[in-house]
């Protein structure tokens, strides 16, 4: 599914922040992450996330979280206290305690709850060197539609970030790119890239104060759930009556879930 070529998912750049996209058409398959939530977001202005978290220029950082079906993590549990930071940043010490609050659902796609506590996601990726291995031609979508882009063997591109349905972000002689992966696959060594990235929430904890998450730091606390996939583009809080069916549904993987990979894939995915 990675390697899925969907020419509305290369088109859509909502989840990505680097640069305005239209709305995307939500009957469309493939529409890539964040599509639910892009409307809510779009009212609010972009934060400058190098100024907010400090990461230095080796990294790329863009709004929203990647993947088709992008990770999230709901609180099941009630009174659940987690470590969190004024910045967004992993070299900061968790200094906050954030308690949470009982029924959350911090998904991308669950608007209502972003809009309520005026939820920010997103990525910081290592940039990373990709080769090219031989003359080519490759295709990527451009302003235009499908464009083609000559390479030559040993220049060097960059990896940005995935975006989803294959898609990746790449920037080549100061521009950015948007690929689709299964094109540069045998003509580049991407295949070999190792994928560093920090996936951030700022939350608003009870009691009102604003405080950062790591995906990979809070999936891991105590009370705290991966979030349950109920379709495309569908998220919310959770029901109080629905908390035993969604442990049952997590406990027995019935959503297919793969938070080692920042992606989770419903039942119906091959």
């Amino acid at each position: 599914m990675r390697f899925g070529w969907v020419l509305a998912g290369a088109l859509l750049l909502a989840a990505c922040g680097q640069k305005e996209a239209a709305a995307p058409d939500a009957s469309a398959a493939g529409t890539g992450p964040g599509a639910a939530a892009a409307a809510g977001e779009a009212a609010r202005p972009e934060l400058d996330y190098a100024a907010i978290s400090g990461y230095d220029d080796t990294w790329f950082l863009s709004g929203g979280w990647p993947g088709e079906y992008p990770p999230g993590f709901a609180v099941l549990d009630a009174d659940v206290k987690v470590p969190a930071r004024a910045r967004p940043n992993p070299t900061d010490p968790q200094d906050i305690t954030c308690l949470l609050p009982q029924y959350a659902n911090y998904q991308l796609w669950n608007a209502a709850r972003t809009d309520e506590d005026q939820i920010e996601y997103f990525v910081a990726t290592k940039k990373v060197p990709v080769t090219v291995l031989e003359d080519t031609d490759v295709e990527f979508v451009g302003e235009g539609g499908i464009q083609t882009l000559s390479l030559k063997k040993g220049e060097q591109m960059t990896y940005l970030r995935y975006i989803g349905e294959g898609v990746t972000v790449i920037s080549f002689n100061g521009q950015e790119y948007e690929f689709n992966e299964g094109e540069l696959s045998n003509v580049t060594d991407i295949a070999n890239t190792a994928l560093e990235e920090n996936l951030w929430v700022r939350v608003t904890c009870l009691g009102g104060k604003q405080a950062w998450l790591m995906f990979d730091e809070v999936i891991d606390e105590a009370g705290i759930y991966p979030s349950p996939i109920t379709g495309y583009g569908d998220a919310a809080d959770i029901a109080p009556e629905e908390v035993e069916s969604v442990r049952e549904a997590i406990a027995t993987d019935a959503y297919g879930v793969n938070a080692q990979e920042a992606e989770i894939i419903p039942p119906s995915e091959e």
